[in-house]
């Protein structure tokens, strides 16, 4: 009996709803004179937005952590950027002009908050919403990760079966038995998830003005596994 060798790659997927939303915001600047009032603009938009945040993200005093459960489970801020450009007016002179912004990532638990305060950052002078990244839980991705390994199993040996069914002739009743993996590596795993899709439309709670609150759609999460497998085939 003869044989031959075969090196096949294996792709399995497990998709789940995303548990966390992160949102980016940008707390920046106009173009000013001088880097002292850019920096000073930015920081009084990045205090205003930290003071909008803290209230949904208490600290356990005894511990210095985020109190369980809170509709915001981390912020952070980077630090003060600042930078220059040339400016030239209706004359022809060159000016040079400041401007400064930080980001803020802020990590949700609750959605509804994201909406409200997404919405009311986005009607802030000087702040921009960046976008929003979805994720899971440290539990879930590891307990869907199972799913995903044997999905990539199953469609490496798939695609050997269906190899050694043309190539060596092997009839499908045969194939468990004279296709052998000799060898598997695991590649690596990987998240994806699409942008958010963003709706208006849905009133703001309490809101008398008719002013519309942005509400953003978790985006299922996938998780990716990728294998590679030696195969014997015995023909």
């Amino acid at each position: 009996m003869t044989r031959f060798e075969m090196t096949l790659n294996g792709t399995g997927t497990a998709i789940h709803v995303a548990e966390r939303a992160i949102l980016f915001l940008h707390a920046q600047s106009e173009q000013l004179p001088t880097p002292a009032e850019a920096s000073a603009a930015a920081t009084a938009s990045a205090n205003a937005l930290r003071d909008m945040i803290a209230p949904y993200c208490p600290q356990d005093e005894a511990t210095g952590h985020t109190v369980p459960g809170a509709a915001v489970s981390h912020y952070s801020m980077t630090t003060l950027d600042t930078s220059s450009h040339q400016h030239r007016s209706k004359t022809g002179s060159l000016t040079v002009l400041y401007s400064a912004r930080a980001e803020f990532s802020i990590k949700f638990h609750d959605f509804a908050i994201l909406n409200k305060i997404a919405t009311r950052a986005s009607a802030m002078e000087h702040v921009k919403v960046s976008r929003v990244d979805w994720a899971l839980t440290d539990e879930t991705s590891d307990a869907i990760k199972g799913g995903a390994r044997k999905r990539a199993a199953e469609d490496a040996i798939q695609r050997a079966w269906d190899y050694a069914e043309v190539f060596g002739k092997i009839p499908p009743a045969e194939l468990e038995a004279r296709v052998l993996p000799v060898r598997v590596t695991e590649q690596s795993f990987y998240s994806k998830s699409t942008r958010p899709q963003l709706h208006y439309g849905k009133g703001m709670r309490g809101s008398k003005t008719g002013r519309e609150e942005l509400q953003f759609e978790p985006e299922d999460v996938k998780l990716e596994a990728t294998v590679t497998a030696n195969f014997v085939v015995e023909i």
